[in-house]
């Protein structure tokens, strides 16, 4: 109603009295203080701009709107949730009304969007992301001084207007449609103290989700965070979106800070190669906490594959490069593969499936071939569908010519189904999964990397680890190590370092 007011022409009482009389009906919102304002009766000496206002809402039956839906509004708007995705993320956001979001969750994503400055952008995106990381906690000032820096070029950080922090945050928490904000102070439960900024729900579920969060961004939260459960969500962050550097940096001052974490520190040196690192760390950890289980089993773990892990570095010097890649794939999954490999070569056809259904599931062409050419037709069939599964034709005939009959039978399949890609539907599908993963829905994030895996969409794959997507990390390596055209020593290192900050390899010498 506010947008009828204090115009010209105005909107006056007869209007409204003639659209009634068609008939209809008018049905318009305002806030309740700028009722109250324009319906106080006139003073002496007062304005009498307001006269037309109180004449108009003279008509108005007016009808409260609790600040809270009741239990059966709620329960009316959870069913039409089912349908309508606007309302479901607005019935997510937890620090507006379901209102509040519909009305103003768009309009902040405008104003992040279309910000008057880079430095306003900046401030609102780490604030989203330090939510999306895991950090629920308020903000301070100085934490966006160094963790803006990754989100400006370079010409914006040298070029800073010396106001640029405080005009950024007065625009983040500027109030649309008089009720939410980008950013909201909050204080440190003691009166009038400002302990930093919070970010508002729908702005964090709709910022950024496909770009993984610069490294300035990283490093400042982590060394801002005392919270152990916030440190152990950074970690988990940092370890989906394959930031193994960042989730060392968070588990080592969760280690510090509250001497936990030992066992997944050590599983992240172990996963790079450092397993004699690992090892020092776990026994002097267990000598000031000789109770922590996790981390005794995470030591005995390692204690237990060290003659294994010699074996192979001893091959590996010698020029072995099976041996380096045994080696790599130990590190990566702790010995998993190679003890079903060792079972299966003893001859039990269980453990030959279940090692056959573990390659297929990491794309590992090359060992499921050697295998099935080695008569082993577990191996065999999870090559054949493989195959199939990525269109691979002339793989598929070649081997088929060859007298398998595994491959002859898949590409039997292929060649008589429609092998053209709908992608309409994929299209339509993708969208449907996306708005299912934002709930935090697991099966929908497995159905999509799959989805991915499938149609070898690379590019979308990486967009989803950046996003900390579940099992997204997985079916990429999964995805370059089917592809026989990829270096293989980039695949292991990959798994054993992951990417940095920028998507970048990571490289451990960089530290």
């Amino acid at each position: 109603m506010e947008r009828f007011f204090d115009v010209d022409p105005q909107l006056t009482k007869e209007h409204v009295i003639r659209l009634l009389q068609f008939p209809a009906i008018v049905v318009a919102t305002l806030w309740s203080d700028d009722y109250l304002k324009r319906r106080a009766p006139r003073t002496p000496g007062g304005s009498a701009e307001l006269k037309n206002d109180r004449r108009l809402l003279d008509l108005a039956k007016v009808v409260p709107v609790p600040a809270e839906f009741s239990g059966r509004e709620l329960a009316e708007a959870d069913r039409a949730a089912q349908t309508d995705s606007r309302i479901r993320l607005a019935l997510e956001v937890e620090d507006a009304g379901l209102t509040q979001a519909l009305a103003a969750g768009p309009e902040l994503l405008h104003r992040w969007e279309l910000a008057p400055n880079p430095y306003a952008r900046a401030v609102i995106s780490f604030a989203a992301d330090a939510r999306r990381l895991g950090v629920r906690s308020p903000i301070p000032d100085h934490a966006f001084e160094s963790a803006t820096a990754g989100y400006l070029t370079a010409p914006q950080r040298v070029n800073r207007p010396s106001r640029w922090l405080a005009d950024a945050l007065a625009f983040g928490m500027e109030e649309v449609y008089g009720a939410v904000a980008a950013l909201s102070p909050a204080d440190d439960d003691e009166a009038g103290s400002l302990a930093g900024y919070v970010v508002a729900d729908y702005v964090a579920q709709h910022i950024r989700r496909t770009d993984c969060p610069p490294r300035s961004a990283w490093e400042t939260l982590i060394s801002i965070t005392d919270d152990a459960e916030e440190l152990r969500r950074l970690a988990a962050a940092a370890n989906a979106r394959m930031r193994y550097c960042h989730e060392e940096q968070a588990l080592r001052r969760l280690s510090q800070l509250h001497g936990k974490g030992a066992a997944e520190l050590a599983g992240v040196l172990f996963r790079s190669g450092r397993d004699r690192e690992a090892t020092a760390l776990l026994r002097t950890h267990l000598e000031e906490s000789p109770g922590d289980q996790s981390a005794g089993d995470r030591l005995r773990d390692i204690a237990e594959l060290a003659q294994r892990i010699d074996e192979l570095r001893a091959a590996t010097a010698g020029g072995n490069v099976e041996a380096g890649q045994r080696l790599a794939e130990l590190f990566a999954d702790g010995g998993r593969a190679d003890r079903l490999r060792a079972k299966a070569d003893g001859g039990s056809l269980l453990f030959e499936e279940d090692l056959a259904a573990l390659l297929a599931d990491r794309g590992a062409v090359d060992e499921l071939r050697t295998r099935a050419d080695r008569g082993k037709r577990p191996a065999a069939e999870a090559l054949a569908e493989l195959l199939a599964t990525h269109s691979r034709v002339d793989s598929l005939q070649q081997r088929a010519n060859a007298g398998d009959p595994a491959a002859s039978r898949q590409l039997a399949k292929l060649l008589a189904s429609d092998t053209a890609v709908d992608s309409t539907a994929v299209q339509t599908q993708f969208i449907h999964l996306q708005r299912q993963i934002r709930s935090g829905d697991e099966v929908a994030a497995r159905q999509l990397t799959t989805l991915l895996f499938d149609l070898r969409d690379e590019t979308e794959l990486r967009c989803q680890v950046d996003a900390g997507t579940f099992q997204a990390a997985e079916r990429l390596v999964a995805l370059l190590n089917a592809d026989e055209t990829v270096d293989r020593e980039l695949v292991n290192r990959l798994r054993a370092h992951g990417l940095r900050a920028d998507g970048v390899l990571y490289m451990p010498q960089e530290v």
